[in-house]
This record gives C-alpha cells, sequence and structure tokens, in this order.
C-alpha cells in the first residue's frame, strides 16, 4: 500500500486499501419483463456492472467521472 497525500493532507482514499478512477459508459433502463437497470463503468479497462432498481441510479449520467474505492473485510 503506498500512501496517497494530496498537499500533506489525509483524504478519503487513505481509509481504503485500493482507489480506481472510472468512467460510466452505459445506463440500461428495466423493462416490465426485466425491471432491473444496470450501470457499466471502466476503470482503464476493468470492466464493473452495477445491476440494481432503476430509481437507485436516477442521479448517474453518461461520461459521469466515478470512484471505486475497495477495502479489506
Amino acid at each position: 500500500r503506498y500512501p496517497f497525500l494530496q498537499g500533506n493532507r489525509k483524504t478519503l482514499a487513505d481509509e481504503y486499501e485500493y482507489v480506481m478512477q472510472g468512467k460510466l459508459f452505459k445506463i440500461s433502463e428495466g423493462s416490465k419483463r426485466d425491471p432491473k437497470a444496470e450501470v457499466n463503468a471502466s476503470f482503464g479497462g476493468l470492466l464493473m456492472m452495477l445491476k440494481g432498481e432503476a430509481s437507485q441510479f436516477k442521479n448517474f449520467e453518461l461520461d459521469q467521472r466515478m470512484f471505486l474505492l475497495i477495502r479489506k473485510l
């Protein structure tokens, strides 16, 4: 683990084991047959798909930048 110093102050990234920045590239609305919506993001080639209720994704937009913060439990 490498410390991430932003002007000699602690950041949210210091609390996690791994941090990645990505971009949202696809949003799929649910249908009557399958009411689950999907959001797809790319983190430098590592792809992530989130599936859930469409209401949970209402604030997401295409080309939105996002961070993935991972911590060991």
